[in-house]
């Protein structure tokens, strides 16, 4: 028995990894990578520089040479934005949460943004494996002048086309001032078998979810909330809403879509409209994205388009269903 406690604690030494990076505003006002720590599995280059982003600010792709995330791995993230720093955080491309027999994986990260500081962390989709377990972790520290804006956001796919759902998700965003008194919490867990279900009220035909909070203090919220529900409101394929943060710290706003596609168009419009709003320069997008070339604005983060398709082909389908289980519900009373 204590031999299997032991070999359980070791493994989990072995699964865990960390990256730890601090960003700090130069003279001239651009922000630089004044320190980092990476171990197993993460890997990062040197930050880019795109034409038409903020004033300053430095985009950093973060990596992993692992292939995504495994049974008993334990992940952590952490990012310090130092004051009047400004940085965008993505990833190279979806994470990929695989089966699980016996544990369930944790990717955690930690945000704390100093005064003035601007930070966008906006990592493209989860995508959760069948009898997938994560528990996903977002803390954000952020002083009352500084903006950030995060997004976490899943799917579930099954490579082997079977239609065979992740076990169960986690997810807790939580939103804290800069003496770490939490202002907002946003936690829920779901499972694959009550995603699947497509029940009304719940999810119906919708089967990809994110969620974007920008935290930004001051008066122009009351523009942003109406700006971010204009930029969604003609978008196919989403079901979505926004709403005010407690205290007026900022906007929260859900999005159910059909694929990944359509989850991905919907958080970057999202995105788009938030950074407009908070630093009047809207992101470009371009097919390059060498920092040499200043007649070409920066490219959106990718999707996972593979992935994203296998879902697209189903959407339809999944909605005209739950329509005629409505319709036959009703007749049959």
């Amino acid at each position: 028995m204590h031999g299997g406690v032991s070999d359980h604690e070791d493994l989990l030494a072995r699964r865990r990894g960390r990256i730890d990076l601090t960003f700090r505003r130069a003279p001239d006002g651009g922000t630089f990578l004044g320190r980092q720590y990476a171990s197993y599995p993460f890997h990062i280059c040197r930050p880019h520089r795109y034409v038409g982003d903020p004033s300053g600010m430095a985009t950093l792709y973060l990596q992993s040479v692992a292939g995504g995330l495994f049974e008993s791995d334990r992940l952590e993230v952490r990012i310090a934005a130092e004051p009047g720093s400004a940085l965008h955080v993505t990833s190279q491309a979806s994470t990929v949460v695989h089966s699980m027999t016996r544990d369930h994986a944790e990717h955690a990260v930690t945000i704390k943004a100093g005064e003035g500081a601007l930070v966008e962390y906006l990592p493209d989709a989860t995508i959760l494996f069948p009898q997938a377990r994560l528990a996903s972790r977002i803390q954000v520290q952020a002083h009352e002048t500084a903006s950030v804006i995060c997004a976490d956001a899943f799917l579930a796919h099954d490579p082997s086309g079977s239609s065979a759902m992740f076990d169960r998700l986690d997810s807790d965003m939580t939103v804290a001032g800069p003496t770490g008194q939490v202002l907002v919490r946003d936690k829920f867990r779901i499972t694959g078998d009550l995603l699947k279900r497509n029940l009304p009220g719940l999810n119906g035909p919708w089967i990809a979810q994110a969620t974007v909070m920008v935290i930004h203090r001051g008066p122009s919220l009351e523009a942003l909330l109406e700006n971010i529900r204009a930029e969604l409101e003609p978008l196919p394929d989403i079901f979505a809403g926004a709403s005010r943060l407690p205290g007026e710290v900022g906007v929260w706003t859900r999005i159910l879509a059909c694929d990944g596609h359509a989850l991905r168009t919907a958080v970057l419009a999202v995105w788009a409209c938030a950074r407009e709003q908070m630093t009047a320069k809207r992101p470009g997008v371009a097919a390059n994205r060498s920092e040499g070339h200043a007649d070409r604005p920066r490219q959106v983060p990718s999707p996972a388009r593979g992935y994203a398709g296998a879902a697209a082909s189903g959407c339809r389908r999944r909605r005209e269903n739950v329509a005629e289980s409505r319709s036959s519900s009703r007749s049959g009373r």
